[in-house]
């Protein structure tokens, strides 16, 4: 049976994961304008205000963990980024997946942690459906190359809110862990792109706040009382939710291949919290 105490943690994964999916699209766009960092740098920017107003100044013990967190999502966003540049939104989707195979491996390794063989099959049926549900998107070497970095650090930053999350402010934390992604921005940035901002406003509130800002804020939440392996299962919905909105705004379609890869996910997620 599931635990009622932990629905709203579940539910706060998977409403992150739906915030995370609809990113692949408008970052696509914004590509169109900006440079992958300047995105990133703006993103992160965004985030810093709006945390340091929610949480005030974080406390001495938060900096260590802010910072290896802040390091290790700022690879991930930077190196997402850049892959979408030369591969398309749905590829860029099933490689970043690859970190729910990755995230259990790390737990054991980083957390010490005690996973059953479950969590191992079903991590890895997991990736199998989210393959099957990009499987047409098969070229763009040096994106997908990109995209296999990004995995690997989205794994790891899991893992380490897995072990810092239930001793810090989520608020403070967060701040954090933007205001160090913006700062690693800077050296990259083409600040004559500045002047676009204006005009695009829109696409960078809605990545700043409802992603930077609320996807990030309960997926923290989410994982104080979901382990890693579960939480990463949960948010890999992201790659299913950016396919229904590429469905519904880009005219993208499913096969029967699709649609199996879908069930396969959500069979694995369902096998995983239900205990």
């Amino acid at each position: 049976m599931l635990n009622k105490d932990n629905t709203k943690h579940l539910s706060a994964l998977f409403l992150s994961s739906l915030f995370f999916g609809s990113t692949f699209i408008i970052v696509k766009i914004l590509l169109n304008v900006f440079s992958p960092v300047s995105i990133v740098f703006i993103r992160y920017f965004i985030a810093s205000i709006i945390f340091l107003i929610l949480g005030g100044i974080p406390s001495k013990s938060t900096w260590k963990p802010g910072l290896y967190l802040g390091i290790f999502l700022w690879v991930g966003y930077a190196t997402q980024t850049q892959g979408l540049t030369t591969t398309t939104t749905v590829n860029s989707g099933v490689v970043t997946g690859f970190y729910i195979v990755l995230t259990p491996f790390f737990s054991k390794f980083i957390n010490k942690t005690n996973l059953t063989k479950k969590n191992y099959y079903f991590s890895f049926l997991g990736f199998l459906g989210i393959v099957l549900v990009t499987l047409s998107s098969v070229d763009q070497l040096f994106g997908n190359i990109f995209t296999l970095i990004c995995a690997f650090a989205y794994a790891i930053h899991i893992v380490l809110v897995e072990r810092y999350v239930n001793f810090q402010k989520i608020s403070q934390l967060m701040f954090v862990q933007s205001f160090i992604g913006m700062m690693l921005c800077i050296p990259f940035i083409n600040f004559s792109e500045t002047s676009l901002i204006i005009e695009n406003i829109l696409y960078l509130l809605f990545l700043g706040i409802l992603v930077n800002v609320a996807a990030f804020y309960l997926q923290l939440f989410g994982q104080k009382k979901v382990a890693a392996s579960t939480s990463a299962l949960i948010l890999s919905l992201e790659a299913v939710f950016a396919l229904f909105i590429g469905i519904i705004y880009a005219n993208e379609f499913l096969t029967l291949v699709n649609w199996f890869g879908i069930v396969l996910i959500l069979v694995s997620i369902f096998f995983v919290i239900k205990e």
